[in-house]
């Protein structure tokens, strides 16, 4: 069986992807991707059975218009009425539009190309006209058996340079280790930057009481604190570190972080210098650590400073 989609979806995760297990040869190709044309190719194979995934490229179909005649049969598989999507006006006017454009244009590529539709609910397969087996009901998503890590950076717009560093860490992290999970703050051309990397959230950029009791009720594993060779960072302080410990985490330092020294001796986290390997392995690392110890050590380093710092009582 070969899926063709977006890979990165809940309707290939729901209603395939689960079940791979119960079909022989299951491969999917990522719509996404650039070379999935050539993907295509290569995965028709005399008897194959072709599932197309909701709404794939036109380009996908047109290529399918000779090649199906290899396969034991080509599906459109939907989970949401797109055909019926012009039609109901409390969509968003831009999703509806394209959604009924796609349509517009697919119909006939489909109708040459395809064999059977299958649906994702008895109303879909009612309203189409369809065999009760046309319905493929969503499973069950298997939990990852790894546990989960949950790593972080939040970053403002004045770490752009550390942003574009952080990014490329992230998305080695990602494509090495299936249990990593990342939160980070920032605005759209994060997002952006962000798409097509898997297990991420974006937060917006929230005010600082909210972002507090955020941090103050929660726990983390692992938080990100680079810090790129660039005038304004060098007037940083530490408060990443404290941020870092209010959330029970464990933080990776760039090594001009103002308390590196501090913190290596210390035994309060782990520093790595500026490559995307050297903070691919300090995460990787801390996976697998006892972290409790460095995160004990941090928070007796941060009290330590507090407790050192005389300016106020030279004030009063």
């Amino acid at each position: 069986m070969v899926i063709i989609g977006k890979s990165i979806s809940p309707t290939v995760d729901f209603y395939f992807r689960n079940r791979s297990h119960q079909v022989q040869k299951y491969t999917e190709i990522d719509v996404s991707r650039d070379d999935c044309l050539s993907q295509v190719t290569a995965s028709i194979t005399a008897g194959c059975l072709i599932v197309l995934v909701r709404d794939v490229p036109l380009s996908i179909l047109e290529h399918l218009t000779d090649a199906s005649v290899m396969c034991s049969g080509v599906i459109w598989f939907i989970d949401d009425d797109i055909p019926g999507s012009h039609l109901d006006h409390t969509l968003p006017k831009p999703y509806r539009k394209r959604l009924s454009s796609w349509y517009k244009k697919a119909k006939p590529r489909l109708e040459a190309v395809c064999d059977k539709i299958w649906v994702s609910t008895t109303h879909l397969a009612e309203k189409y006209q369809l065999p009760a087996e046309a319905v493929l009901s969503p499973s069950q998503i298997d939990k990852e058996k790894l546990p989960l890590i949950r790593c972080f950076y939040h970053g403002s717009s004045s770490h752009r340079e550390d942003w574009k560093f952080v990014m490329k860490v992230i998305q080695k992290v990602q494509s090495r280790n299936l249990n990593t999970w990342f939160e980070l703050i920032g605005d759209h051309s994060l997002y952006k930057a962000a798409r097509g990397i898997p297990r991420i959230q974006i937060l917006h950029p929230m005010p600082w009481p909210d972002y507090l009791t955020m941090t103050s009720t929660r726990t983390m594993d692992i938080g990100l604190a680079p810090l790129m060779d660039t005038s304004f960072n060098l007037s940083r302080s530490h408060t990443k570190m404290l941020d870092i410990c209010r959330q029970n985490a464990v933080g990776i330092y760039s090594s001009r972080f103002p308390l590196s020294d501090q913190i290596r001796d210390n035994n309060a986290g782990l520093i790595a210098e500026d490559t995307v390997d050297a903070w691919v392995e300090a995460i990787e690392q801390l996976m697998v650590m006892d972290k409790q110890d460095v995160l004990t050590n941090a928070n007796r380093m941060i009290l330590n400073i507090d407790s050192s710092s005389r300016v106020l009582n030279q004030a009063v």
